[in-house]
């Protein structure tokens, strides 16, 4: 049973033993085929573990922890009891394909003629992991328990990716099926789906046939006698080649011959930042972390009329699109997994060396990016959902010392799965994405609340419509006012700077530009404020106007805005809007290109001759010399 509190520290092994210590069997051994998507096919046995109330457990610790060193705490909970799970799994000979989130799953592959035999060890094993490790009590009141599925069959593998970052998947009816297995097992429960069930040796299991879902669940095996069960198990390890061959290892992979060129295949299916940890020579147990990231989740469905080579191109354009865009933000995209409709993608901003302050803004904008390109350019897709949370996570090392993952775990983790569910076919974010990402809020539309499963208080859901124009024209107050209470202090060099630009300005009649610049925090807002204040008392006309980083990608945003506030068509009604500036353009602007404002001012002149035979360049620089002469004026 796991503890939660022993610490195991992981051996300085070799560089190919520990790259092989975060892959499968699969990628270690196998035998580099043609150009990607490479694809394969063979037998197999899948198990897969699914440890429920993790993120109940979760949940009430982002409520009850008061430092980082209780969520680091759950971590290592969670960490060590999957540790026993997956020893134990390695001492049956199963290769650990991946640990997502709260499920771990496992292969054995293996010939048709062996499937029955290894279907036998594999619900022996399965049996066994249930009496050892099927509950476990925590201090909080939330038991961990365990929820088995097998499936059998024809099992396909397929890697993608490019020279610089690949990914294994499996996929195939056999890994939706096991899946839809352990879905359908309740706590402490083993379900076999259909086609395992069909392939094993049925005299020797005691179960209970579920048959609208077309399932079984398995109570016992018959085996009275443990030597029988030896035999079989010797047996079986004769199907298996790379199973340990000897005691001090759990797997043949960590014992493999320094090969520089086997090193460079497994760096390419290791994230970036776990590299450079290997190549510093960091000890394992230093890489994790308690840190504040923000995560993506990008779901693609496909229709099922999509066959299985296709599929696998789709997934591989996305995976290209998707890693190159977000890596340009600062992200790392982090793992790809496929479920029973299509597959998702795992990406995380905010890794060590990959720190932004504005990461926030850079994941929704290469979040929309990722959601316009997958509609438009992915045939067969189905329904694209792409959510964003940002918070504390436990950023680390998950597994046993043999077979260990780099993952981030959190409630935060568990929110942005629960709200690609509760919120599909657009982007959305948590508040505090949306707070933290500084964008204008009228590229935000607030989401109904809705019930989300194990997850106590979301709090406000937004959807992200992306950088679109919209009838407003910039912001013309302040972003803070002059506190009339806290006089300004210690900014007399600050404030020296802008009198001295101000009498410039006035007495040679020529333009003056001071810039500001500090980090959050620094009083930037305050000390404009004080400036507003200073000059209206001098009687001079101020206008004030906050800009975005996200304004840039707008063409005459500020121009536009300046003139919006100049001549006041910005709090005039709507209706009134064309009347007011074709009362302030008359006589500074000839009539037939009155129409070159109508899309940015939101009006509906007619379209004249003149402009209509303009191309895009040419109307741009005669916008652009209309509004120097209409400011000038």
């Amino acid at each position: 049973m796991a503890t939660g509190k022993r610490k195991v520290a992981l051996p300085l092994w070799p560089v190919e033993a520990r790259l092989a210590a975060l892959l499968p069997d699969l990628l270690v051994f196998r035998k580099p085929r043609g150009s990607e998507p490479e694809l394969a096919t063979a037998h197999g046995v899948l198990l897969g573990v699914h440890v429920t109330g993790f993120t109940a457990l979760m949940d009430r610790f982002s409520l009850t922890c008061k430092s980082e060193h209780d969520m680091d705490k759950l971590a290592h909970i969670f960490s060590y009891y999957i540790s026993d799970i997956i020893e134990h799994v390695l001492c049956f000979g199963g290769d650990i394909l991946n640990i997502t989130g709260n499920v771990l799953l496992a292969l054995w592959t293996v010939k048709k003629n062996q499937l029955s035999d290894i279907i036998t060890l594999v619900a022996k094993c399965s049996l066994e992991i249930q009496e050892k490790f099927g509950i476990y009590h925590t201090r909080e009141g939330q038991d961990l328990q365990l929820k088995i599925g097998l499936s059998a069959g024809w099992i396909s593998q397929i890697i993608i990716g490019d020279e610089q970052r690949q990914y294994l998947l499996v996929i195939g009816q056999d890994v939706d099926d096991v899946q839809l297995a352990h879905r359908l097992a309740q706590a402490n429960e083993i379900v076999l789906s259909w086609n395992c069930w069909k392939l094993c040796e049925q005299y020797m299991f005691e179960v209970e046939i579920m048959r609208e879902d077309e399932a079984v669940k398995l109570r016992d095996m018959r085996i009275i006698d443990p030597f029988d069960f030896d035999e079989h198990f010797d047996k079986c390890l004769r199907y298996l080649p790379h199973y340990r061959t000897s005691a001090d290892t759990l797997r043949t992979a960590l014992d493999l011959e320094p090969d520089s060129a086997l090193e460079q295949t497994l760096r390419k299916h290791i994230m970036k930042t776990l590299v450079e940890k290997i190549d510093e020579g960091q000890p394992m147990e230093y890489v994790s972390e308690f840190r504040t990231v923000t995560i993506v989740l990008v779901s693609l469905e496909f229709h099922k009329t999509a066959w299985m080579l296709h599929l696998c191109h789709l997934i591989q354009e996305a995976a290209l699109y998707i890693s190159t865009v977000i890596e340009k933000g600062g992200g790392q995209l982090s793992r790809i997994f496929m479920f029973e409709k299509g597959c998702m993608f795992l990406c995380v901003f905010g890794l060590p060396g990959d720190k932004k302050p504005d990461e926030c803004a850079h994941a929704l904008e290469s979040s929309f990016s990722i959601f316009s390109f997958c509609w438009e350019n992915l045939a067969e897709t189905k329904l694209v959902s792409i959510s964003i949370t940002n918070g504390p996570v436990f950023c680390g090392m998950v597994g046993a010392v043999a077979r260990h993952e780099y993952t981030v775990i959190g409630p935060k983790v568990s929110l942005v799965a629960r709200m690609i569910a509760t919120y599909p076919g657009l982007v959305s974010c948590d508040e505090v994405t949306y707070l933290r990402s500084m964008l204008p809020a009228y590229n935000f539309k607030k989401l109904p609340e809705k019930m989300m499963k194990n997850i106590s208080n979301p709090g406000k859901i937004y959807e992200y419509l992306g950088h679109r124009r919209c009838i407003m024209f910039g912001k013309r107050h302040l972003a803070r006012e002059r506190s009339k209470k806290h006089p300004l202090l210690d900014r007399k060099k600050e404030l020296e700077a802008f009198r001295m630009a101000q009498q410039r300005c006035l007495h040679q009649n020529k333009g003056q530009v001071i810039l500001y610049e500090g980090g959050k925090g620094y009083g930037k807002s305050q000390l404009l404020a004080e400036i507003s204040s200073l000059a209206q008392k001098e009687g001079h006309r101020v206008l004030p106007m906050e800009l975005k980083e996200a304004d840039s990608k707008q063409c005459f945003y500020a121009i536009q805005t300046l003139m919006a506030i100049f001549f006041e068509i910005d709090v005039c009604p709507s209706y009134r809007r064309q009347e007011c500036l074709h009362r302030q353009l008359h006589g500074m602007v000839e009539e037939p290109l009155h129409c070159l404002f109508n899309d940015l001012f939101f009006v509906k002149f007619p379209l004249s001759f003149k402009v209509s035979h303009m191309d895009d360049l040419a109307r741009q620089k005669k916008i652009k010399a209309c509004f120097i002469h209409v400011l000038q004026e």
